[in-house]
């Protein structure tokens, strides 16, 4: 009887971002088609819902103070008997967010080279690092690991500039290749979620789907994490200003979309995490509180979802308007053309890596006329959309595919 190889994946910081599920599930069902003697565990906030998500066990641990530390033990103990330590996906090397986060991730790297285990650093994106201390910490951290991939050639580019001297590896990010359920399973889905897909083809409606996020103060660093900057109202008055704009603007652009494009709405919410006061579900009521077509609109309820359930739900849809970088990922693969309001240089990098970079606008650039330009643009050109996705998919594929390679050449 083989025995099975233990391999811990530390993905995200385990709050059902589900941009970071899609990696965790893509790594899951992509390793087990060819290591299916293979234990897979996470880390996880909530050991429960990853088990039922993703069908692994997991280590708890959280991003609070008392968690963190409460965390260390059972790290320590799960790493005794483990083969290799999968680190990565998401954006996991910058310090944009917080002087702390990325200290905060790395700490698994440093517990399990100090106990002598095997790591990967897996398809990870980087930047931005503007601080010696974080690029000091990275620098040592990864010319401490046995294997290097990242997801794209300006992360390859920041980590050769602070000194990494081992070889990294430029592949794509994961989820490119995570599968997806049928289109008949996805249409009871839809079904359920009120949207009846025979109905919308019969009144030749488009389905336009918004993943939203909270942007502007998400992205102004410091040394405090986001979630207490927030509750200790640190929040630059400015900031929150300029978003109230950009969820008007948001809304004024979905209602005109809705109006000239004969459209329905359908609000994708990419993370539901009160922990980090970053709940899309929340988000999108807000945006859809400031239309005027609000029937004409639908939330989907993502996180009760398999993630293979999640990516053929973007699959169904006619055009992806996307702030969450994943939605970009998922809809892209899914051959569905989507305008990208890049809040951080990832929905720019990923865009041009698809050659859609015509329909990348920077979120501080988006007024409702700006978006709905490019909406309407690209419903314009879809064909056309269509077919250069239908040619760059297949190249980033075939990346994110070497990714399992690499873990797969260590594990032996």
């Amino acid at each position: 009887m083989k025995k099975h190889k233990k391999i811990v994946m530390a993905c995200g910081d385990g709050t059902f971002n589900l941009g970071d599920e899609a990696i965790s599930a893509s790594f899951i069902e992509n390793y087990n088609k060819i290591k299916d003697n293979s234990k897979i565990i996470l880390f996880s906030s909530n050991p429960k819902k990853t088990y039922d998500m993703h069908k692994v066990k997991s280590i708890k641990m959280d991003l609070s103070i008392g968690g963190f530390i409460k965390g260390i033990i059972p790290t320590i103990k799960a790493f005794k008997n483990i083969d290799i330590l999968v680190w990565g996906g998401g954006n996991l090397i910058t310090d944009g967010p917080s002087l702390l986060f990325t200290p905060f991730h790395l700490l698994k790297i440093i517990i399990a080279k100090a106990m002598n285990k095997k790591v990967i650093i897996y398809a990870v994106g980087v930047g931005p690092l503007h601080k010696r201390f974080t690029k000091i910490l990275v620098k040592y951290c990864l010319n401490k690991v046995d294997k290097i991939s990242v997801r794209d050639e300006w992360s390859k580019k920041q980590l050769e500039e602070i000194g990494v001297k081992n070889k990294i590896y430029c592949t794509t990010d994961p989820a490119f290749i995570l599968g997806s359920s049928n289109k008949n399973n996805i249409s009871k889905i839809l079904a359920k979620e009120g949207i009846d897909i025979t109905e919308i083809k019969k009144k030749k409606e488009k389905l336009i789907g918004i993943a939203p996020r909270r942007v502007f103060h998400r992205k102004s660093g410091g040394l405090l994490p986001i979630k207490w900057r927030v509750q200790l109202g640190l929040i630059n008055k400015k900031d929150k200003l300029r978003f109230l704009k950009f969820k008007k603007d948001l809304a004024n652009a979905a209602d005109e979309i809705i109006e000239k494009h004969n459209a329905k709405i359908v609000f994708i919410p990419m993370q539901s995490s009160s922990e980090l006061k970053q709940d899309d579900h929340v988000l999108s009521k807000e945006i859809i509180n400031m239309m005027k077509n609000k029937k004409r609109c639908k939330i989907i309820k993502s996180d009760k979802y398999k993630l293979q359930e999640l990516k053929g739900i973007y699959g169904m849809m006619d055009l992806i308007l996307s702030i969450r970088c994943h939605a970009l990922i998922l809809g892209s693969s899914m051959n569905v053309p989507v305008v990208s309001l890049a809040y951080s240089p990832k929905g720019k990098r990923f865009s041009k890596i698809l050659g859609i970079e015509d329909y990348c606008l920077p979120v501080e650039e988006a007024n409702n006329k700006n978006i709905f330009r490019l909406v309407n643009k690209a419903l314009l050109n879809q064909n056309k959309i269509k077919k250069q996705l239908n040619k760059s998919i297949r190249i980033v594929k075939k990346a994110a595919e070497f990714n399992i390679e690499l873990v797969n050449r260590m594990i032996k």
